[in-house]
């Protein structure tokens, strides 16, 4: 699907059986597969068994360093193996978890922030299953878990962020991105009968620009989705660059 208004870009997800029960996540390259951070990492030959094993050491030794050298700045959050890995990944540390948004204009914002000539796209999935990410500690049979995090910091709320969580796929190949599987996506009934929650929907580069000053100009912007100092500073960068300052 292909949008190139706001109203229209609304039209398609409210068109999506589930409509705002899914949440989003924005790309600002329509190219890019949806695959967390830690599998984007090339070969991490540090275990001596299958790919994943490896990359299950990566990411538990990545969590140690952060936790060891990050210790007198931690937030006061229960520890556990989601919450360690949202509070890593939120900071930077590449993780099995995918971050995501609740709100389709925050994740339209970030698809196209940037000024490039290249297709963006927003991607939405309807999870199979929502917790609190201290009781995850697998997947069970599902094929993608959707977390709400604890309020690490005024950018999670403002943000309005969700993690997921996703099985790695077999055990010696490389992880299958999640746009290229075809279970998932939770199913939900529709006029057609049983169809999975998963849609991508792609911004043309031309209209790029025509709906990020529409987003700046409605408050969908840096100052308010990275709260402080910083967050004015960039917003009032790109206000300048578009000049929509003055």
């Amino acid at each position: 699907m292909q949008t190139s208004s706001l109203s229209e870009y609304l039209s398609l997800i409210e068109s999506q059986p589930g409509d705002y029960r899914h949440i989003f996540r924005g790309h600002h390259d329509s190219c890019w597969g949806l695959v967390p951070g830690l599998y984007r990492i090339q070969n991490p030959n540090i275990f001596n068994g299958t790919l994943e094993a490896s990359y299950d050491a990566y990411e538990a030794r990545c969590l140690e360093v952060f936790f060891n050298e990050g210790l007198p700045y931690l937030p006061s959050i229960q520890r556990g193996y989601s919450n360690d890995r949202i509070l890593a990944q939120h900071f930077g540390v590449p993780t099995r978890f995918l971050d995501w948004t609740r709100d389709p204009l925050v994740a339209l914002f970030f698809a196209v922030e940037q000024d490039v000539d290249i297709d963006a796209a927003v991607f939405m999935i309807l999870p199979d299953a929502q917790y609190l990410p201290e009781h995850v500690r697998s997947l069970g049979s599902h094929k993608a878990i959707a977390l709400t995090p604890p309020a690490i910091d005024r950018r999670i709320p403002a943000q309005k962020s969700v993690f997921t969580f996703h099985p790695f796929g077999p055990s010696d190949a490389p992880f299958v991105p999640l746009d290229q599987r075809p279970d998932m996506g939770n199913q939900i009934t529709s006029g057609d009968g049983l169809v999975r929650g998963f849609t991508k929907i792609v911004i043309p580069a031309r209209r790029r620009r025509h709906l990020r000053h529409t987003l700046l100009s409605i408050g969908v912007d840096r100052r308010n989705l990275f709260p402080g100092l910083d967050g004015v500073g960039m917003d009032v960068g790109a206000r300048a660059r578009s000049m929509l300052i003055f």
